[in-house]
This record gives structure tokens, C-alpha cells and sequence, in this order.
């Protein structure tokens, strides 16, 4: 998909420091898609997804997230970035949209199932609607972790919550046993920390979220979703602050 404006960041200002570096993003008129990949080290049809995803490192116009999953680890291979409330997550996101399958790799738009990553481009017919939330991100990182303050608005009519992620890039782990064994896999977007917080009905959200410490450069994620039907009402990428 053609890189479009950044509507995620239409509103940035970043200013580093040698301790700590603070960073404020604002989304935009129009909703930017969120993509989730429930993914496993211990699934041998994963990699190609993770390296999908990679692909949207070019992207200026998507927010995605890759959350690692544990229960694959008992056939061999434990994956270091799986927690057992991603899974969780992925049962009840699927339970919300009527499913009764969970798997890997899973990739969802939006909060919604999508299986088109292979061989097309699951973006590409994904509508870009007036957004339904707002959202503003100021983040600071230091290395005792990062605080990320929020400001969010959702219709009133909606049960919502906001979700705060820290995600890294550049992450590389050699298999030595399970159905991956003798690769190395290479990792983006991976979610290594993230929080809710319920929406208010009729008022903004203002609320602070302190995330752990970065192992790799990344940035953090905010969205606001449905939490009857899981649908994703709007997102916004941070990415880390220069030092």
C-alpha cells in the first residue's frame, strides 16, 4: 500500500534530553487501522506473519502490534515475549466477534479477523472513516521506564476502553527446540507492556500510564475499542523520542 500522510502523528513535538526524552502526538480526522498479530515462537507457520508485519515499519498510516502467546510454549520452545494475558486477550476478542477458533498466527484490523495477509494486502480495502475517538499521547522516556499521559474522547452511546502499549523493534531470538528449531526469527512491533483504562460515557479520559523500562527502540500505542463488539474506534503510534 502507497505510503499516505502521517495522519497519526498530524501533531508531534519532541524534545530530548540526556535522561530523559518527551515526545506529543494527536490523531487525526480520520480513523488509522489497527493491526494485532497473535503470534508464537513455537508456531512454525508464525514467521512469515511476523515478517509481514515488519513490512509495516514503511507504513505511515497504520498502527500495529504484535502480542506473543504462551500456549504453544509446552511443545518445546518457550517464546520470552509471551504472556499469558495475551492470550486471553485473543480469546476474548474472539469470543466478542462471535468466533470460536483461536490460532496463530492471528492478525486482526481493526478489531475484526483478517486472514488476506497472505499473498494480498489485508489493508487495502480497509475503509478510512471519520474517526469515532480522539486521542492525545505525550510520552517520556527514561530509562526507569516510560510515562505516557493520555487524553481520549469516545461517543457516549459506547462502552469503551483505552489500551496503552509499549512495542520494540529490532528483536532477533535463535530457536533451539520446538517446531522453529534452528531458525532465527526476527521480531517488530513486539508488545512488551501494556495497560487499560475504562473510558468515562459522557467525558473525556485523562489518565497517566507508566510502562517498564525499554529493552529495544520502539514506541508506545493508544487505542480506543468497543468492549461489546471489540471494535477499534481509533489508534495512534508514538514512536520513541530521538535522544
Amino acid at each position: 500500500m502507497p505510503a499516505k500522510p502521517l495522519l497519526a502523528l498530524a501533531a508531534a513535538l519532541c524534545a530530548g534530553g540526556a535522561a530523559a526524552a518527551e515526545c506529543t502526538a494527536s490523531s487525526g480526522p480520520l480513523q488509522t487501522p489497527l493491526v494485532e498479530l497473535y503470534t508464537s515462537e513455537g508456531c512454525s507457520s508464525c514467521p512469515p506473519a511476523d515478517r509481514w508485519l515488519g513490512t509495516l515499519k514503511q507504513s505511515t498510516d497504520t498502527v500495529a502490534l504484535a502480542y506473543h502467546v504462551d500456549y504453544w510454549d509446552y511443545i518445546g520452545w518457550k517464546d520470552r515475549f509471551a504472556e499469558p494475558r495475551n492470550g486471553q486477550r485473543q480469546r476474548n476478542k474472539v469470543a466478542l466477534t462471535g468466533g470460536r477458533t483461536v490460532y496463530t498466527p492471528q492478525i486482526m484490523i481493526n478489531g475484526r479477523d483478517s486472514r488476506a495477509w497472505r499473498g494480498n494486502d489485508p489493508l487495502a480495502n480497509v475503509p478510512r472513516e471519520a474517526a469515532k475517538a480522539q486521542i492525545q499521547l505525550t510520552a517520556v522516556n527514561a530509562p526507569s521506564g516510560a510515562t505516557v499521559s493520555v487524553r481520549a474522547t469516545a461517543p457516549g452511546d459506547r462502552l469503551t476502553q483505552l489500551v496503552v502499549a509499549r512495542y520494540e523493534n529490532g528483536h532477533q531470538s535463535e530457536v533451539k527446540a520446538g517446531e522453529n528449531r534452528g531458525a532465527t526469527l526476527s521480531h517488530s512491533f513486539v508488545v512488551r507492556d501494556w495497560e487499560t483504562r475504562p473510558m468515562p460515557t459522557h467525558t473525556p479520559l485523562a489518565t497517566d500510564v507508566r510502562l517498564q523500562p525499554a529493552e529495544k527502540p520502539g514506541g508506545v500505542v493508544a487505542f480506543v475499542e468497543d468492549v461489546r463488539s471489540g471494535e477499534v474506534l481509533q489508534a495512534l503510534a508514538l514512536p520513541d523520542c530521538p535522544g
